[in-house]
């Protein structure tokens, strides 16, 4: 029954487990078809899985893809707010090494994340570009950075550094790691952050 699951790390299950497997099925083939070109009888044959096994887990390809969404976005925005008592420049180049090494450690929920953040928009309120903001606000207040500029407009665009080249990254771009750019990550963040 098994077709192909060659990656048996969970999203928010324990490596190896039915419920790892659905997840990593489903974010490869979300991945490469799209959340609308995949049925949940596809993910389940791609996680070697029945598919009522799968509806014991999820409620729906809907609440599997929201599922994983919510993982990322919550696992970023931690990232984010971890950093938020150092110094500025210590603090983008955490961020910065920690979403690269996120990245390069799971390109396929990464990737996932690039996608389809745009079809959850509720996740905004409180995620990874609200932990930014409050970052730039910080650092506008203590006047480390330019007050003049939204902290909004700061926050995207700093996160823009890495999210482009991951994006790039995505349709073919020869980029690599991008662990391997943190050093050039850190200085792009840095020019937009403080010369806006």
């Amino acid at each position: 029954m098994r077709e192909s699951v060659s990656d048996e790390r969970g999203v928010t299950a324990a490596p190896g487990t039915a419920k790892a497997r659905i997840e990593r099925a489903a974010l490869t083939l979300f991945v490469e078809r799209s959340i609308e070109g995949v049925s949940t009888k596809s993910i389940a044959a791609r996680a070697g899985v029945s598919e009522g096994l799968l509806y014991r887990h999820f409620k729906s390809k809907a609440d599997l893809s929201r599922t994983l969404m919510k993982t990322i976005h919550d696992q970023l925005t931690i990232l984010v707010r971890a950093h938020a008592d150092q110094s500025l420049d210590a603090a983008v180049a955490d961020i910065v090494r920690d979403y690269a090494a996120l990245a390069d450690a799971d390109w396929s929920l990464f990737a996932y994340h690039l996608l389809y953040m745009h079809r959850f928009p509720i996740l905004a309120n409180d995620g990874p570009l609200r932990a930014a903001a409050d970052l730039v606000k910080f650092n506008q207040a203590a006047g480390r950075l330019p007050s003049g500029v939204s902290p909004d407009l700061l926050a995207s665009m700093a996160l823009g550094v890495v999210l482009q080249a991951a994006h790039s990254k995505l349709l073919g771009a020869d980029i690599q790691a991008l662990s391997d750019h943190t050093d050039s990550f850190e200085r792009a963040v840095m020019a937009v952050l403080e010369d806006a």
